[in-house]
């Protein structure tokens, strides 16, 4: 048999990284994404995403009161940076971190968007899929590239079926994407009632966004300070 395929070198804390079978078990799982119609009772949602510095990952959740909207609260996670960025491969880089954050929210969000892609993905199974199948929770794929499809008319279209729509915070493209659980027309409506300000992701995503970065930061801080020599030295 030939080996599979490796990124990552297993040194320096990296795990080695098979993305054949990472492949194969997207696949696997993309058939247990549902996608029911008509409108989810949704009030709270928690935002997720990733941060990372001094070979951290800083995952980080922002719960967000749909009414209003309002920040309920904030959790941050920090976990040693074990997977490299593979493009189709998120899932697996940043699951941790998000997951590890989210669970220390004291509330249970009622769906999640997620900084990354739903089914708008090469094996129709990106990080927002991820999550929402392992955990069994609702989620949205909250996306500024695309992965794959052609933009037509508002809409991302792969293989004839539309798996994301294209929405405009000021003059930022958003995709938004069915990751689990949900309609892409309640993940349309939840989103365009989280664009709270132009120019911005929409509110979960932007605050746990903040979160995480404001996180990494204080390790680059942390990093300088140990780092410049005192007056007595």
């Amino acid at each position: 048999m030939g080996e599979d395929k490796q990124d990552g070198s297993g040194h320096g804390g990296k795990l080695r990284f098979s993305t054949e079978r990472a492949k194969a078990a997207q696949v696997l799982l993309s058939s247990r994404v549902s996608v029911p119609r008509g409108r989810s009772d949704v009030r709270l949602v928690a935002g997720l995403d990733v941060a990372y510095a001094c070979g951290r990952a800083f995952g980080a959740a922002a719960l967000v009161d749909v009414d209003g909207p309002r920040v309920v609260e904030r959790a941050v996670s920090e976990l040693e940076e074990r997977i490299p960025y593979i493009p189709g491969f998120l899932a697996f880089r940043e699951t941790g971190p998000m997951v590890t954050a989210l669970r220390r929210l004291r509330y249970r969000p009622d769906a999640l968007m997620v900084n990354g892609h739903g089914i708008a993905h090469p094996r129709r199974f990106g990080i927002a899929s991820h999550i929402g199948v392992v955990l069994g929770i609702r989620s949205i794929g909250i996306a500024r590239s695309r992965l794959v499809g052609e933009e037509v008319n508002g809409s991302l279209i792969m293989d004839g079926e539309e798996v994301a729509r294209i929405l405009m915070s000021g003059r930022m493209k958003i995709y938004v994407s069915v990751g689990h659980g949900i309609s892409l027309e309640e993940a349309v409506r939840l989103t365009e009632a989280m664009l709270t300000e132009a120019g911005k992701l929409p509110l979960p995503v932007q605050e746990a966004h903040n979160a995480a970065t404001e996180a990494s930061k204080e390790c680059y801080r942390g990093l300088i300070r140990t780092s410049v020599p005192s007056e007595a030295e």
